[in-house]
């Protein structure tokens, strides 16, 4: 899969109000899309996802993010996992961890990867 086809993918996938939860977690759903734009950090009013984590806690995950992290697990052998995460945004996985975990779900559910253990496996 290249970035274009897994793009256009999670575009027509994930939706507001979808749960991106683990087992471990319950506060995890998508509470807005694309153009929503994204503030934090750098990210300079990119379109992306706003994710809540918690009961009053919310991220932010640019479509940027997404194409970066793709791209690296592509050279990961197709893996994604936490330290590909955060090799590339150590910041935010400092701030919250639960980055990783979101961005790994938002693969899954949109048909990007697969979960394999610990990791996520670019199809």
């Amino acid at each position: 899969m290249n970035w274009a086809e897994a793009s256009i993918l999670i575009k027509n996938t994930i939706q507001k109000g979808d749960d991106v939860n683990s087992q471990k977690s319950t506060f995890r759903f998508v509470d807005q899309v694309p153009p929503f734009h994204c503030k934090r950090y750098d990210y300079k009013n990119e379109e992306g996802y706003k994710v809540r984590i918690g009961a009053k806690q919310l991220i932010e995950i640019p479509i940027s993010m997404l194409e970066r992290v793709f791209y690296l697990a592509l050279e990961n052998n197709r893996i994604y996992n936490n330290k590909v995460f955060a090799d590339a945004f150590p910041k935010q996985v400092k701030d919250h961890g639960c980055h990783v975990h979101v961005v790994g779900r938002i693969f899954e559910l949109s048909g990007v990867a697969n979960k394999k253990g610990a990791n996520y496996e670019i199809l």
